[in-house]
């Protein structure tokens, strides 16, 4: 009995270990297994470059915006360089800005706006720079203010940036330019506005000056077009289809100048080199014995290499019977 019951018992011992033996082995192989398929799909998911945009629903992006005028002019809107969304002020009091000192420090506000429902803007730098009274000309900084913005249809919105400007001691006319720079955006194309406008007084013909200046890389015609586009009054917000159809045939129709006027522009059709700048003089004739108040809008457009023709800038202006 002895023997037997020695040789069941080292089969016994043996079979264990090999089983155990077994199962290690079969942990082993799901562990690397699992190693593998994890390694995959980390491989599958890795980014190719160092900067990687996310676009993911989870993902909530502000969309900041102001009154910008080639994002518009892109769409087929007609524009005002009498940016609503800027406003001058003195000593705390508004001032009419086509009406500025010389050498004298005022309060620019820029009031900026988010069309995103579902999130807020927040510390977001705002840039204001000017120009000098023209098309395409260089750009001097003012300074750089942070805003927060709620979402759309918060008490929060709009937010206002603010900056004190001291105008140049030269005596003249100035554009000032509002640049947004969020972290993140929605819509890109709408971050920069345009604010620049000028009274002139029509004791005979209205005449005055601004620059050109080809800011692009390239030998470029440039060209003109005039009209008379106006923002008109804020209308109550409406889901009538006909009223948001009037509304926009409003900002997209002509505004050709009224019967009898006159606009000669010198020279009306400049070919340009690579940053060269030239001034431009435009004459507006009203009729005899006009009486009254007309803003006047002098687009400039460069054609591309294709023929196309491009936004580069523009003026408006308020002529004024005399």
């Amino acid at each position: 009995m002895v023997p037997i019951f020695s040789t069941l018992k080292a089969i016994t011992y043996g079979w264990v270990l090999a089983l155990l033996a077994l199962i290690r082995s079969l942990l082993s192989l799901c562990r690397r297994r699992r190693g593998e398929t994890n390694d995959d799909e980390h491989e599958r998911k890795r980014a190719r470059t160092r900067c990687v945009p996310i676009d993911d629903p989870a993902y909530k992006r502000p969309d900041p915006l102001v009154y910008a005028q080639y994002f518009l002019m892109d769409r087929g809107f007609n524009v005002t360089w009498d940016n609503p969304d800027f406003a001058v002020f003195l000593g705390g009091v508004p001032v009419a800005s086509h009406n500025l000192q010389p050498d004298t420090e005022y309060d620019v506000v820029v009031r900026v706006w988010n069309a995103a429902l579902d999130c807020p803007v927040v510390l977001m730098p705002v840039h204001l720079s000017y120009l000098s009274f023209g098309v395409g000309t260089v750009s001097h900084p003012i300074g750089t203010d942070k805003v927060d913005v709620g979402v759309k249809g918060s008490a929060t919105n709009p937010g206002f940036a603010r900056f004190r400007w001291r105008t140049p001691r030269e005596a003249g006319h100035y554009c000032l330019q509002a640049l947004l720079a969020p972290a993140a955006d929605l819509e890109w194309g709408n971050d920069l506005g345009q604010h620049n406008t000028d009274v002139v007084t029509a004791h005979s013909p209205a005449t005055f000056d601004f620059s050109l200046r080809n800011g692009t890389t390239e030998r470029r015609q440039f060209g003109f077009t005039v009209d008379t586009y106006e923002l008109g009054p804020v209308s109550p917000c409406t889901d009538d289809p006909e009223e948001r159809r009037r509304r926009e045939t409003y900002h997209t129709e002509d505004h050709p100048l009224p019967a009898g006027w006159m606009v000669d522009i010198v020279p009306n059709a400049p070919v340009l080199s690579p940053l060269e700048e030239i001034p431009v003089q435009v004459t507006i004739t009203p009729p005899a014995g006009w009486k009254g108040q007309q803003t006047v809008n002098v687009h400039t457009h460069y054609l591309d290499n294709s023929g196309i023709p491009r936004p580069a800038g523009g003026v408006t202006v308020v002529v004024e019977a005399a």
